[in-house]
């Protein structure tokens, strides 16, 4: 496609639109196009518009009566209905006019009811204008400030973090703190858009509205439900010079341990207890170890017998302050740094496994074994000691210079058949490399190939903490073309 094909094609999109319009009796003004839209509880007038950056945004949809339709949380602050959430925009279904005002209808009908069933969406934030204030505010748990004064005390990364505190009767002149105030506005059926929205749903407003004409409270805090769930939101507030008073929000965030782990996934609350170990922290084990952490696991032992060197750091997990540190410590330190795990919850081991009675010793204290060592020794030294405690392992091993990787389950569940032994792929063109205190060449594997591999091992061993193994025997993949293609 050519630019010139591209506009074309814009041109023809909103044509076909508002061709689309005409037909349902819509007419042009200078506000857009005006028409009704049919509805139980009788025909409401409506202003389309379209932006110039249809038809890759969804058209706006604007009340001509403002007051005559109900404000909702399913209305924007300027009053345009909210018919499209981000998480809607699969495909561009809104070109086509007949759709759009089929989807238009159906939200006067869900609002008609009363908004019957509605998803709590926690999003009190879009309905204020942006402060000017570009700092981020972070909060933990806000029960403890409640109908409380606080102070913001600036941080690292231009944030502001929460603490308890009223402003003294004398703030020094370089303070950079912010003091203000936590209230609860309960169960919101419908958004506050002004400050006097707010206000009238807190008990203490009248000693608020106080603080703020001295500028004793400069940020208020506010707690929310809608329904099971409860939100936050942090607004910056000022006395009006003829009264009242203008609010904006803040970028804030919770700093909470359940926020950290919201996105983890369904199954971190079961991985929390499990207990795995990772025998190789070079740069598969370290981003095994870090994914596994993300994941919800809260108890690793890392073994390994190697130190970060410079040459490490292309691929490994760690960045250049842990060039000396042995693999395990300096994963270690990378976790509970930046992951916030308990240092206590993980073990380091800064030895090779070479005996069968470590390796045993593994097998049973831990819920997992996982083999990232790419060492035949390790690999059938972990193989013979799950088979005779009948238990199992996973080893995972990239191979072909990055080309393909295999997760092997030692040994396989059920009886089943092992993975079939890899094929060999021709090396790659690039010359040997050597580097001094190493034998062998230096592996030419990509950093892509290491974190996709890691990913894939991860999933597997999910798979096994949770009793849901995803295959009997393992997986191989190549991640170049090749004759063999993809072997499940």
């Amino acid at each position: 496609m050519t630019l010139d094909d591209f506009h074309e094609y814009v041109a023809h999109s909103r044509q076909h639109f508002e061709e689309g319009l005409i037909r349902a009796g819509f007419r042009e003004g200078k506000a857009g196009w005006e028409g009704s839209v049919p509805h139980p509880a009788g025909p409401t007038r409506v202003v389309i518009g379209l932006s110039d950056s249809f038809p890759f945004r969804p058209p706006t949809v604007t009340p001509v009566d403002q007051d005559a339709v109900p404000w909702s949380w399913h209305r924007d602050r300027d009053g345009d209905l909210c018919l499209v959430a981000e998480d809607d925009h699969d495909g561009l279904w809104w070109t086509e006019a007949p759709a759009f005002l089929a989807h238009v209808t159906a939200w006067f009908e869900r609002a008609d009811t009363g908004w019957k069933d509605d998803r709590p969406d926690l999003d009190l934030d879009r309905y204020f204008q942006w402060s000017t204030d570009q700092r981020l505010y972070l909060y933990g748990d806000l029960d403890q400030y409640l109908d409380r004064p606080v102070r913001f005390i600036p941080s690292s990364n231009n944030t502001m973090r929460i603490r308890h505190g009223a402003r003294p009767g004398k703030v020094l002149k370089h303070s950079k703190d912010r003091f203000g105030y936590v209230a609860a506005l309960g169960e919101m059926d419908v958004p506050p858009r002004t400050w006097a929205d707010i206000s009238i749903r807190i008990d203490s407003s009248a000693d608020l509205d106080r603080r703020i004409r001295q500028q004793a409270v400069v940020v208020v805090v506010l707690t929310y439900r809608r329904g099971l769930h409860t939100g936050a939101i942090v607004l910056d507030v000022a006395p009006k010079k003829n009264g009242g008073t203008t609010v904006t929000r803040l970028r804030s965030a919770a700093d909470t341990e359940a926020a950290r782990s919201a996105r983890a996934g369904v199954l971190a609350p079961q991985l929390r207890g499990s207990r795995v170990a990772v025998v190789g922290a070079g740069a598969l084990g370290s981003f095994i170890a870090d994914l596994l952490v993300r994941s919800g696991v809260r108890h690793l032992t890392l073994i390994d017998d190697d130190v970060v060197m410079p040459g490490n750091l292309v691929r490994h997990l760690v960045g250049p302050e842990a060039v000396g540190l042995p693999k395990v410590e300096a994963v270690k330190q990378h976790l509970v740094r930046n992951h916030e795990v308990p240092a206590a919850g993980i073990d380091t081991i800064n030895r090779a496994l070479t005996t069968s009675s470590d390796a045993v010793d593994h097998l049973r204290s831990h819920d997992l074994v996982v083999n990232a060592t790419a060492d035949f020794a390790t690999t059938a030294l972990l193989h013979i000691s799950a088979q005779a405690l009948g238990t199992h392992a996973l080893s995972a091993v990239l191979q072909n210079d990055g080309r393909s990787y295999r997760i092997d389950v030692l040994p396989p569940l059920d009886g089943a058949a092992p993975l079939p032994p890899s094929a060999t792929n021709a090396g790659t063109e690039a010359p040997l490399l050597f580097e001094a205190g190493c034998g062998s060449p230096i592996s030419p594997t990509p950093p892509h190939a290491v974190v996709e591999a890691a990913a894939a091992t991860v999933r597997h061993a999910i798979g096994f903490l949770v009793d849901r193994p995803l295959h009997p025997a393992g997986e191989t993949r190549h991640l170049h073309a090749s004759p063999e293609g993809n072997q499940p």
